[in-house]
């Protein structure tokens, strides 16, 4: 139940950020250049919640943690 709970929570903490990643874009048509729009990017915490939320859910997913002990 921890697993699956932590999955939801790290899919919405993904879904949020990547979201706010992609409105980030819209400064283009605001006349930013790409470099100051990625600059922006980069600085921002979505970037790395993105980031850690995805390494979380490829860690679960692939089922690279065992959910028990084996001897037990």
């Amino acid at each position: 139940m921890f697993r699956f709970m932590l999955f939801l929570f790290s899919y919405g903490i993904c879904v949020i950020s990547v979201g706010n990643l992609l409105l980030y874009l819209n400064y283009r048509t605001l006349g930013y250049s790409w470099t100051a729009v990625w600059a922006f990017i980069v600085g921002t915490h979505e970037l790395y919640l993105a980031i850690g939320s995805i390494i979380v859910l490829f860690i679960l997913i692939f089922d690279l943690i065992p959910s028990r002990f084996p001897f037990f």
